[in-house]
């Protein structure tokens, strides 16, 4: 279940869970969970403070180093080097550290979430990209804050793309394609990540190759972006999807901690 050649299945604490490979090689703890009785991360449930929990004690992290920022599918990025409560981070979608004793935490369903690792500068960001975050270009300015304010060297920083809504299902129309269109023109890479459907004014969009473009016009190594190759949607069944699931949607989360 979910084990391929970037990501290893875990189920331990009465949690489900998968990791990726490079970052575990490296001495990261993190994870992103699957869906599970009584799992859901989204802020104020029922089962929020105990699957928060379980997925801490699981890979051997401290709750009490958690932090997580308010998401508002914004382009904000912090860089912290102490453990921060919620309203300190409102309007934050990134958040980086080089300091240990901080979990940086994000949550998802159907959004990209992405987990980065300068191995040399040992520093972590944890980003939250939706299609909103990936037109304003958010996971390029995490990197760009990393280069800037850590002296991270863009050929050796690892991103790892969690599961997400893929091209297959992001479906959106008109006014959205002609917006990414527009934004992201410079690439002259449109036709690679904009698909036209046979149904009237429906398109397919890839935001994760997007990102992936974004990566590379900053220098990060095409091997160094590291995909879980999973979407959200196909895999409904283990994966949280706001678009399958609707109003009454669940939350998966994703951590990292030097």
């Amino acid at each position: 279940m979910f084990n391929n050649a970037n990501i290893l299945y875990n189920s331990k604490n009465g949690i489900e869970y998968i990791q990726f490979k490079k970052l575990l090689e490296l001495g990261i703890k993190h994870a992103y969970t699957l869906k599970g009785d009584n799992i859901n991360f989204r802020s104020n449930s029922p089962e929020e403070k105990e699957s928060y929990k379980k997925i801490f004690s699981a890979v051997g992290l401290d709750v009490n180093t958690l932090v997580k920022p308010l998401q508002k599918h914004t382009s904000n990025v912090r860089c912290i080097n102490r453990v921060m409560e919620k309203l300190e981070l409102e309007n934050v979608d990134g958040l980086i550290t080089d300091s240990k004793g901080i979990t940086l935490v994000s949550t998802n369903a159907d959004c990209i979430l992405f987990l980065i690792y300068d191995p040399v500068k040992k520093v972590i960001a944890n980003v939250h990209s939706g299609w909103r975050g990936t037109f304003q270009k958010i996971l390029q300015k995490a990197v760009v804050k990393m280069i800037n304010c850590y002296k991270s060297n863009p050929e050796d920083i690892l991103v790892f793309i969690s599961p997400s809504i893929r091209k297959c299902h992001f479906e959106v129309d008109t006014d959205v394609k002609d917006l990414c269109e527009y934004i992201f023109a410079f690439t002259n890479k449109t036709h690679e990540f904009i698909l036209k459907k046979d149904t009237n004014n429906k398109y397919l969009i890839d935001t994760v190759l997007i990102n992936k473009i974004l990566l590379q016009d900053l220098g990060i190594k095409d091997e160094n972006i590291i995909d879980s190759g999973i979407c959200s949607v196909c895999n409904s069944n283990k994966i949280n999807s706001y678009r399958v699931e609707g109003k009454e949607f669940k939350l998966a989360t994703a951590l990292i901690s030097l």
